[in-house]
Order: structure tokens, then sequence, then C-alpha cells
């Protein structure tokens, strides 16, 4: 087998579909709509708002580094290229981190549709041990992506995400159409439940949630054409489009019924089949269901492919010492071993997660508490191996002789992160500081685990066992030398 991912796959299109599966577009309908819904209420859309506000300024950094390398690991290689390999590799273990509770999110949201679907449009409780095979399914399908042809895969990523837009436009327009009760009070923070403090813990539990994959095209550069150009304009593209169809179809949910009566949503895990099912019919609930169903599939998919690409290049930076793991499928070229890896540790982490819930709140109120467990992990993880690329990127200008204070450089490298790190702090506040079980348990473990990687990482480093630095040889040299170029002449003999 290969040790070299395969090249020149994925054009700017197919990269920023890849996007738009892992933000799930459809999940404003189905699954973190249901979290939207019942800390903002009428306020719902105004989640979507705030989420993007903090995407707006935390990408910006990410972009830049987009330019910059290819590299297979994504966000670690950032933060290796800033301030070195212990702290990029402590980012490389909290990603991994993020990706395995993904699994565990996509998994248990794909069988929470079919539950709650069933449920609502039918009277059927779909039995315990049905929605853990429908879990385990997704992620024994997503090995099956992850060892595929990739090129094929993005054409199925593409048919998807173009599906998903259209049925929510379309829908969406139809109930707006409709119903009496479009208001502008949709974004006003004082209509949630819980005010302003409401709003801002449904940001952290729907969404940033929302957002948290949008960088998944940085785990594919090394397989793309022109992959300096195309990776960052695909991963803006990627996330205005969803943006702006996500937070047209939650006014369209919650404005489907009497403003008095959207707490009743609340109690609703699928709101937009419940909100549409009197103006689209029971045909178009389950049209709905089964474009949403889809998009969740795909939803997993993606995520899944970007986290065996990390644990590939783990193992090629030999930080993972196994020479399994650095092979790659014989005719594809897609990191079939580590796609294996993933399968097997995300399964276990479904099975733990799914069974805790379960056996803890009993299984209707565990269908949620998984899904939402594992939404609220991934969220806090990937805040962690998020922002301290970002802050990185400024040390990163500095190594390389790029000057931060130049008025863009400045910007792009301390005001954007800085601003995206405060507004992050705020919600992250105003949410955590009423949080409630099983979320107050989910963030103790997240805060021990980060602890307990910085201590494995800290003893390798001791021990000179850190591995190698791949990124270093992914850089892009002749935008780097256009920065430089900016420096004053004297500074830069």
């Amino acid at each position: 087998m290969s040790k070299e991912l395969k090249k020149d796959v994925l054009g700017m299109w197919g990269l920023a579909f890849l996007t738009v599966a892992a933000l799930y577009p459809m999940a404003m309908g189905v699954s973190n709509a249901a979290a939207a819904v019942t800390y903002g209420g009428l306020a719902a859309p105004l989640i979507l708002v705030i989420g993007a506000l903090l995407i707006l300024f935390m990408s910006i950094p990410v972009l830049e580094y987009a330019r910059l390398t290819q590299f297979a690991g994504g966000y670690y290689g950032l933060c290796e290229l800033g301030f070195g390999k212990g702290v990029g590799k402590y980012v490389a273990l909290v990603n991994l981190l993020y990706f395995i509770f993904f699994d565990v999110l996509t998994a248990s949201a794909f069988a929470f549709i079919i539950y709650t679907s069933l449920f609502y449009l039918a009277g059927y409780t779909l039995p315990s041990w049905a929605f853990v095979l429908l879990s385990l399914g997704v992620l024994v399908a997503l090995y099956g992506i992850n060892t595929f042809n990739l090129s094929v895969s993005a054409k199925l990523v593409i048919l998807s995400g173009i599906l998903q837009l259209i049925v929510m436009i379309v829908f969406g327009a139809i109930v707006i159409a409709r119903t009496p009760y479009n208001t502008l009070r949709a974004f006003d923070p004082s209509e949630a439940p819980g005010g302003l403090g409401g709003v801002m813990l449904g940001t952290i539990l729907a969404g940033f949630l929302f957002y948290t994959g949008y960088g998944v095209p940085l785990f594919f550069a090394e397989e793309s054409k022109a992959a300096f150009k195309s990776v960052w304009r695909s991963i803006a593209l990627g996330v205005i489009v969803p943006t702006l169809v996500g937070i047209f179809a939650v006014y369209s949910e919650v404005v489907a019924m009497n403003p008095a009566n959207v707490g009743s949503l609340a109690n609703d895990w699928n709101p937009a089949v419940v909100a549409y099912l009197p103006y689209l019919g029971l045909g178009g609930a389950i049209l709905y269901v089964a474009v949403a169903l889809l998009g969740q599939a795909f939803g997993a998919f993606v995520p899944g492919m970007g986290s065996a690409r990390l644990i590939y290049s783990m193992a090629r930076d030999k930080f993972i010492d196994s020479e399994w793991l650095r092979k790659v499928h014989p005719k594809y070229g897609t990191p079939a071993n580590a796609g294996l890896l993933n399968l097997v540790v995300g399964a276990l982490a479904t099975l733990l997660v799914e069974g805790l819930m379960f056996s803890l709140y009993g299984y209707h109120q565990g269908v949620f508490n998984s899904v939402f467990l594992a939404g609220s992990m991934v969220v806090a993880y990937w805040f962690l191996h998020h922002m301290i690329p970002d802050v990185s990127l400024a040390f990163l200008y500095r190594r390389f002789g790029v000057k931060i204070l130049a008025l863009r450089n400045f910007l792009i490298s301390v005001v954007a992160p800085g601003a995206g790190l405060a507004l992050f702090i705020y919600s992250f506040y105003e949410g955590y500081s009423s949080l409630s079980e099983p979320y107050l348990g989910g963030f103790i473990f997240f805060a021990a685990s980060a602890v307990v990687g910085a201590i494995y990482v800290w003893n390798r480093a001791r021990r000179g066992k850190l591995g190698e630095s791949m990124v270093l040889s992914k850089i892009n040299d002749e935008l780097l030398k256009k920065l430089r170029q900016e420096l004053p002449q004297r500074e830069t003999r």
C-alpha cells in the first residue's frame, strides 16, 4: 500500500459542498433546531445570527492559513507553524477528541431523526436496540465512504447539499407565504424563554454546533486542485450559503404558528416536521424527512473523512507510531486504515454515550440527551482546537518575517481572533453559568481530558517523542514571499 494521498482529486465546488455537508443545513429543521427552539423560542433564528458572527471573526485566520499551506492534518498544522510541535500535537489530540464526539453526535442524530419522525408522523416509538443499530450503521457506512473513490464521494456530497438547500428554500418559502404570523420579533432576544441567557445557551448547543464543521476542506487540501486558492474560497462559500438558508428556515419554523404557542415547539424534538405539517401535509413532511436523513448521513460522512485524514497525518508525523496507519488504499489513495480506526473508536464512544444516557434518563429523554450532550462537547473541543491555531497566526507571521503591524495582517492575526474569542467567552459564560446535567458532566469530562492531554504531550516533548512536522514541507513559499515584501527595506536585510 502507498503512503501518499491521491493528488488533484477535488475542485473548488467539491470542497465547498464538503463544508455544506459538514454543516448539515437541514439540522436547522430536525436536530439542532430542537435545541434552538428549546432555548430560543420565537427568537430561535437569532441563535444562528450570533453563531454566524462568531464564525465571521474566527474563520478569518483559518482562511489565511488555507492560503499558506496544504496539509491534511488541518488545524494543528497552523499551530505547529506558529507555536511549534508541542502545542501543535496537543491541538491534534484535542481535534481528534472533537472528531470522536462528532461521530457520536452525527450517528445518534441520524437515529434521532428517524425516532422523532416516526413518533410524530406515525405515533410509533422506535425500539432502543433499533436506535443503537441505526447509529452504528451510520459509522459502518462512513468507513465505506472513507475507503471509496474520493471523486465519486464528492459528487454524492454535492447532490446531497443541493437537495437540502432546495428543499429548505422551497418549503420555507411556502410556509412564510401562507402563515399569518410573520414578525421581526423572531430576532428579539427578549422573546426567548430565558432571555439573553437562553439565547446564548442555545447558541452553544445549536448555533456554534451548526458551524463547527466549516473548516473540513482543510483536511482535503493535499487531495485538491490548486489548493492554495480553492480551499479558502470553498470554506467561505460553504459557510455563507448555509448560514443564509439556515436563518431563513428556522424563521419559517417559528412563524408557522401563533407566537403565543411557539413555546410548544420546545416539546417537539423535530420542530420543522411539526411546524410544517399543517402547511405541507403528510407527503411534504415525509419528503422533508427523507432529504434530511440523506443530509444527516453525509453530515456524518464528511467530518468522519476529515477525522481519518487527521489520524493519517498524526501517524505520518510519527506522533502516532503506526506504519499501518500511514498507508493509504492502493487503488483510491484514501486513508482506509485510519478510517477503520475511526470506525472502531467512534462506535465504542457512541455505545458508551447512548448507553449511559438511556440508563440515567430513560430511553425517551436519553435519545435527546445523547445527541445534545455529544453536541455540547463537540462545541467545547472545537473552541479549544480552533482558538489556539487562530491565535498562533500572529506567531507564524513573526516566525517567517511577516510584519504583524501592517494593517491587513494585524486585522487578520490579532483583531479577528481577539473579537471571536471575546464573543465566545461571553456566550460561554451566559450559557454555561447555569448548565444542568448531563451537560455539566460533559463539560467536566472535556476539562479533565484537556488537562490530561496537555500532560501527555508535555511528557512526550520532555522525552523528545513528538515526532516530525510534515507541515513545514507544505508551505506556500510564494505567498510568504509576497507577505514579507510588505516589510520596510531596512527590516528585510
